[in-house]
């Protein structure tokens, strides 16, 4: 009697507390019936019965440890929580919590209007915002990053933000960071040796970007790269890691004009197939440079016979016998400046316009045929860079400069809102700004290689250097002339003025080399 007695209170107090865990459930989680279908499952389990091997407490332990199995396995899992009593219904109303997180970032931080009532597909939680929203504001990684800098206190605690476009269209990861990121372009140590080259005209390296990536120029189809910047900003070494990595291809040809009469390119002159310091005999620059013209008007006329199409570049590229003829004038205003020639010096103004015209149509023409223009100047104006070059450049390259003037002489237009601009950049050598053939800007630092090693490399590769142009003829001086057809003319007083002035306006010229 008494052990009846203990059953039914047994029973009572089960059929009780199943009774709360079912209201409970019911009016907690409107999506219940997971929930619904494990507690009857336990209810079975708890059932009496008279077979001591399948009793209630057996059963509750099995049904409790497919519970616990499938808990354990959801983790590797996620979808197996939709079995899960109470599980599925947390995980969706945690799901739903940062979604909501997820949608008012993109309002607090303007992606999308205050008032839009659109909720998007988006995500935020444990400091990591994901973003699957095709919006027409978040289709530029760089502008998204813009963005999150200037709005960084919208985060508690957030030092840093590090940006990862998952895809194209609107879906990036974003990582809120408690502690700032170490720039990599800081780290930067000086090379012993050029950056490696694999050989594709897409990507010949650098320098790094501020993730650590590694920064490559795009030579395919450049048709010039115009550079300029404050003296000590890098120019020079930023075009000697650059170009030392082409210094070992047999289908690279240098041609250096190097306008500051010194010896900041002496290192390439062992590889170069011309080399010209003379910052003073305009006309041989002239001759040299139309000596250029020349070769890429016979690559043009003959491009198809040789390569079996126009470019060089869609016919297996440059080779030893049809190389890129990289053509480097350094200090270009010293050439192109209309101020830096006295008006009276009549040639000098000749041989200047005549070298506009050469490097003009080199940029404009030269690119399908394999010539790539490097004017470089720490003078940018309109007169150290005309627009006949600059405007036809494909990409650019800015150190740092004093003012927006000097800045859209180089890279043509003024930054955005939210583009980097060489006004602004660091102190330090070899940090610039960076415009692409499409219009993209970047700030890049340039790897540093010393000059001496990079002559050893020159020096190591002077084998493959070999002859571009042919013998420059100076071109015969008007006295000349008239000396030819006059055999007897008249004979000038030695002290006279007139003689005098000639001699002090006429200034003395290297013969060619």
């Amino acid at each position: 009697m008494s052990a009846r007695k203990d059953d039914d209170w047994a029973a009572a107090l089960a059929g009780g507390c199943l009774a709360v865990l079912f209201i409970s459930a019911s009016w907690v989680f409107r999506r219940f019936w997971v929930t619904l279908a494990w507690l009857t499952a336990f209810a079975m389990a708890w059932s009496a019965d008279a077979d001591a091997y399948a009793s209630w407490p057996v059963r509750t332990v099995v049904v409790a440890g497919v519970l616990v199995i499938l808990a354990v396995l959801s983790r590797r899992f996620p979808w197996l929580t939709k079995a899960l009593p109470v599980a599925s219904e947390l995980r969706r109303r945690r799901e739903s919590r940062e979604r909501s997180a997820g949608n008012r970032l993109l309002r607090k931080f303007g992606f999308v209007t205050s008032d839009d009532p659109t909720l998007y597909r988006t995500s935020f939680a444990r400091g990591v915002w994901m973003i699957d929203a095709p919006l027409a504001s978040l289709t530029d990684p760089h502008a998204v990053e813009v963005v999150l800098w200037d709005r960084l206190a919208v985060i508690d605690g957030a030092q840093d933000v590090r940006v990862e476009q998952t895809a194209v269209g609107g879906h990036f990861r974003i990582t809120f960071l408690s502690e700032p990121r170490r720039d990599a372009r800081a780290d930067l140590a000086p090379l012993d040796r050029p950056l490696p080259w694999s050989g594709d005209w897409d990507a010949v390296p650098y320098g790094v970007r501020a993730d650590g990536s590694l920064a490559t120029h795009r030579l395919r189809e450049c048709s010039g790269t115009v550079v300029g910047g404050l003296p000590g900003g890098g120019k020079t070494g930023g075009l000697t890691t650059l170009l030392s990595g082409l210094v070992s291809s047999p289908a690279v040809q240098f041609l250096v004009w190097d306008g500051k009469g010194g010896h900041d390119w002496g290192w390439l002159e062992p590889r170069a197939a011309l080399y010209n310091r003379d910052d003073e005999d305009r006309e041989r620059v002239a001759l040299e440079l139309e000596a250029v013209v020349q070769v890429m008007r016979s690559r043009l006329d003959g491009m198809v016979q040789m390569r079996g199409g126009p470019s060089i570049w869609e016919t297996g590229g440059p080779s030893p016998n049809i190389p890129l003829l990289v053509v480097v004038v350094d200090e270009c205003q010293t050439v192109l400046d209309k101020e830096m020639i006295p008006r009276v010096d009549k040639d000098a103004l000749a041989y200047r316009q005549r070298t506009e015209a050469a490097l003009s149509v080199l940029v404009r023409k030269g690119r399908s045929v394999g010539i790539w223009v490097i004017p470089t100047t720490q003078k940018p104006t309109s007169d150290s860079l005309p627009t006949t070059i600059g405007a036809n450049a494909a990409s650019a390259i800015a150190f740092r400069v004093k003012t927006h003037e000097a800045e859209r002489a180089i890279l043509g237009t003024a930054p955005g809102p939210d583009e980097p601009s060489a006004t602004s950049l660091p102190a330090v050598p070899g940090y610039a700004v960076v415009a692409s053939e499409n219009g993209d800007r970047e700030v890049v630092r340039f790897g540093y290689l010393s000059s001496e090693a990079a002559g050893q490399i020159a020096t190591e590769h002077a084998h493959l250097r070999r002859s571009v142009i042919g013998p420059i003829v100076r071109e015969p001086k008007k006295d000349q002339e008239e000396n030819t057809d006059s055999p007897s003319p008249p004979r000038r007083m030695e002290g006279s003025s007139r003689s005098r002035s000639s001699r002090s306006s006429r200034k003395p010229r290297n013969e060619a080399a």
